[in-house]
């Protein structure tokens, strides 16, 4: 009976150390990797500009630091800002426009990391083979469809306009989603249309979608295209998370110079998109440092475009 109760009460003792061990285990995993929180929504749009997330993630990045990433699939870009400042996501994938133009009326973001960045035939406008547009020029008085008539997509093409000499205020820019554009385009409900990949390439196999424009040339040739960002109330909160998350990028954007696997990586969060179709389209670049300089002339662009009503200096939000 003695023996019974020792062993009973060793028991005992025994899942109790076990227990307060797998705790002070626990507490020493947080405090040496030092993140204030390492559970992370990041929200990204399903387009080929967000493949470091999902390279950091296959690639085991994030986890080297310490950090547990969940890729939240947004509506749309004009939603990013929103998102992050209510909390939804902890960090965005966004274009620039929407985050300089939030910063220039008061709200707290800042821009942790460069996403990407143009480069030429990347956002070409098109339209249908037997089209009888042919020159920027044409475009005047013409329906071009684009996913935001308020964001990087008008920006451009009105770069464009502008530089073939026509006044933006003559185009007319009807919004619809990229799987939707071939079809409008097909049935004439546009003239042209504002297109990226896949959905280029795919247009191109469809019906022979001929380019009119090239929106990356010129004044805007390589022009950045959007970076990661967060609320100002976040990074103060969060440093040691923030950077953390920076070294994982820096790391994915590092191997997106690898073009087999950024074609490998999209299909894996782009619906319909084919392994195919993946390793031939064309991409932008994926830039491992954030440079003022560069994007500064988003911002000093929005300006000349009227997007921005005066000069406004990006270092408030890096």
């Amino acid at each position: 009976m003695k023996i019974r109760r020792w062993t009973y009460a060793t028991a005992l003792i025994t899942l109790a150390l076990s227990a307060l061990t797998a705790c002070g285990d626990s507490d020493s995993s947080k405090s040496s990797s030092g993140l204030e929180k390492t559970n992370i929504k990041v929200g990204v749009l399903p387009i080929a500009d967000a493949a470091s997330i999902y390279i950091a993630r296959s690639k085991g990045y994030f986890k080297a630091e310490g950090l547990n990433v969940t890729p939240t699939i947004l509506a749309n870009g004009s939603v990013t800002i929103s998102k992050v400042m209510s909390g939804g996501v902890d960090m965005s994938y966004s274009a620039y426009i929407p985050i300089v133009q939030a910063a220039s009326t008061g709200i707290k973001v800042k821009v942790i990391a460069d996403g990407y960045q143009g480069r030429s035939n990347l956002y070409p406008i098109i339209t249908v083979p037997n089209s009888s547009i042919h020159s920027a020029k044409q475009l005047a008085g013409k329906k071009i469809g684009l996913i935001n008539a308020k964001g990087f997509p008008s920006l451009l093409t009105n770069a464009a306009l502008k530089n073939a000499g026509v006044n933006p205020k003559d185009a007319h820019l009807v919004e619809i989603q990229y799987p939707q554009m071939p079809a409008a385009l097909e049935n004439h409900s546009i003239d042209a249309a504002f297109m990226t990949e896949p959905y280029l390439s795919q247009s191109q196999q469809k019906f022979g979608a001929r380019v009119i424009v090239d929106t990356m040339s010129g004044p805007t040739a390589d022009l950045p295209v959007g970076g990661y960002m967060t609320s100002q109330k976040f990074a103060k909160e969060n440093p040691k998370t923030v950077a953390a998350f920076q070294r994982a990028i820096a790391k994915a954007q590092a191997a997106a110079t690898d073009r087999n696997l950024v074609g490998q990586i999209l299909p894996t969060y782009i619906k319909g998109l084919s392994p195919q179709v993946a390793q031939t389209i064309t991409l932008g670049v994926y830039p491992q440092t954030l440079s003022k300089t560069r994007l500064q002339r988003v911002a000093d662009l929005m300006n000349e475009l009227g997007v921005l009503k005066q000069h406004y200096d990006v270092q408030g939000i890096l």
